[in-house]
């Protein structure tokens, strides 16, 4: 063995689905600024939601952009950076607010609360603790 670190399994599953899931946002975010105009008309034909004139490309430019950081985040976990968790996190928690604070408190979703709080627990866990505990065995 090379002194590579062993990724934990529950890490490893934890980074793939974060993979998948921040990477298709980011690719859905991007085809929508790509083709806002006929995204806006799916919604307008598929929702209740009154207002669309709200969903600007900045909108969506934000969201792809937190997927993406989302992605170097889950990058830097796989790669058993500690970093990699606090921008993952502060960017989850940002992607959580940005809806509510953009179009309005109907926007909160609380699956996408559940899962935030899912990955963030879970990552927390290999983090903070493997972290924690490592300075106090090793002061130097």
């Amino acid at each position: 063995m090379t002194g590579r670190k062993v990724r934990p399994s529950g890490l490893e599953a934890l980074c793939l689905l974060s993979f998948a899931g921040s990477g298709a946002g980011f690719l859905l975010y991007v085809a929508v600024l790509l083709f806002r105009d006929e995204a806006l008309r799916i919604i307008d034909i598929y929702s209740s939601w009154d207002q669309p004139g709200l969903l600007t490309s900045r909108y969506f430019l934000l969201l792809a952009g937190g997927n993406l950081l989302s992605l170097a985040g889950v990058f830097l976990m796989w790669h058993q950076r500690s970093a990699g968790f606090f921008l993952y996190a502060g960017i989850q928690m940002a992607l959580l607010l940005l809806p509510p604070l953009w179009l309005g408190k109907e926007a909160f979703s609380s699956v996408a609360l559940i899962f935030t709080l899912l990955f963030t627990t879970g990552y927390a866990r290999y983090f903070l603790h493997t972290g924690l505990s490592l300075k106090l065995r090793n002061p130097s």
